[in-house]
Formats: structure tokens, sequence, C-alpha cells
């Protein structure tokens, strides 16, 4: 059974050592970390830790409850009033409390508290859990989309839309399929980088260029990728044999 967290401020020892009670009583799945009759010591306490739960009387001596939430971030905490002013409902549930137990306090509705409390608790646990699943699927999933930042300006574009970049010193000019050309600020080696996913390849120190729109490979004279705008880029030699394994993973025959 999974246990919760929960801490319980009154500052009447008498309804703490009662709540307590009937915590360890009826809800066996709360776990008592701690208690506290005055101000200050709570605020201590909770701005260092963050229980599941804390159960909140509404007076404490010269301070209320409200003047705890104002000094501690409970955005990790579900919040119970326990209290007998029935009159500060209002403005506990502006507080976003989960639940206001009336004193003298009756079992069922102390349950009731508890489990809704544990429900908004596992429910925040499956958000987070799929916004980070969420965020590593993105991480794990190659954009398709590349920014690139010019003297001026940051075109985004499409990846399948590249033909081939290549390096101007610090430098690289993007040669795109409609015939656009844009030179960013970074060198070819960032680039590489960014555009290490299944279809692109560095075949020359100068050249990286996106295999699906090869036309063929000349080796005439030397190892040459023409590709479909009749531009014909060199094959480093010491890189040829690992382009054509590349290929061939990719079930590119071009030979």
């Amino acid at each position: 059974m999974d246990k919760y967290k929960a801490y319980v401020v009154d500052d009447e020892l008498e309804n703490i050592e009662l709540l307590k009670f009937f915590l360890n009583k009826y809800c066996l799945n709360i776990e008592i970390i701690g208690e506290s009759d005055t101000f200050e010591s709570c605020i201590t306490f909770l701005n260092d830790t963050k229980p599941d739960i804390i159960f909140l009387d509404i007076k404490l001596n010269d301070k209320n409850a409200f003047d705890i939430l104002d000094l501690i971030d409970a955005s990790e905490s579900e919040i119970i009033f326990v209290t007998a002013y029935q009159e500060f409902a209002p403005k506990a549930f502006k507080y976003n409390a989960i639940e206001y137990v009336l004193k003298p306090i009756a079992i069922e509705d102390l349950i009731l508290s508890v489990n809704k409390a544990i429900v908004r608790i596992e429910e925040k646990k499956l958000f987070k859990n799929q916004i980070l699943n969420n965020l590593h699927s993105l991480k794990e999933r190659p954009s398709s989309i590349i920014t690139i930042s010019s003297l001026d300006k940051i075109d985004i574009i499409k990846k399948t839309d590249i033909l081939y970049c290549k390096s101007d010193g610090r430098y690289t000019t993007f040669y795109l399929l409609n015939k656009i050309e844009i030179l960013a600020c970074k060198n070819l080696g960032e680039y590489e980088i960014v555009l290490s996913d299944d279809m692109f390849f560095r075949i020359h120190n100068s050249y990286i260029i996106n295999v699906s729109h090869i036309k063929n490979i000349n080796k005439k004279a030397g190892y040459y990728c023409e590709m479909i705008n009749g531009d014909l880029l060199p094959i480093a030699k010491r890189r040829y044999q690992s382009f054509i394994n590349f290929l061939n993973i990719l079930k590119i025959n071009l030979n």
C-alpha cells in the first residue's frame, strides 16, 4: 500500500492528538511526518518539507491558516482544513483546499477528505509522468524542422527541403529544393550534429547532403554525388565506403 506523508497544524495539542488517532486508525495509508501548534515552527517545517497532505486548523494563536499559506509553497501539497469555524470555508477553497472538515470531526468526513486528496495526488503524478514521457519522446524523436540563423533573421525550414549544406569557412550555406540559398552564421560541424538523423551524411569536409535527393554517384573522375538539381558534389575518398554502407542500410542503391 502506498503511503502519503501528512503534517498536522493546530494550536491545541489535544486536537492534534485526536486527529492523529483518527488518521492512524481509519486512514492506514497516511503517514504523519510532523505536527505543530505554533506558527513559527510550522512555517520552518513546511518550507523545508513538502508533505503530500497538510491538515490545517483556521486559528493558530494570534495567526491563522491563511497567514501560513501566504508564506509557504503549498503547490505540491493538498490542503485539508480541520476547524470549528464554518464561515471561513469560501476563503479556504480560494486557497485551493481539497476539503473543509468541521469539528467535532465526523469519521466519514475525514475519510472522504483524505480519499479526495489521494485521488488528486495520484492525478498529479499521472499528469506529471505523461508530461515527462512526452518530453522524452520529443527528445528521442528527430525534429522535422531546423532553425537557421543568418546575420539579419532566423529561417525555419523543413529538413526535407534541404538539398545539401556547404562549408564556407566560419559559415554554412544551405541549398534548398526551391533554389533558395541561405547563409548561416554557424560552421558546418555544428549543423552536422543537428542533422544527425537518417537522411543526412557528411560526404566531404565541406558538404553534408540529404541522401533522399541524390540522383546518382558518378565514379568516372573520382567520386561525386549528382544531386537532383544537377550539382556535382565531391565524396572524400576516406568517406566513400562509409557512405556506401550508409546507403545500403537505407536500402538506397546508386552504384
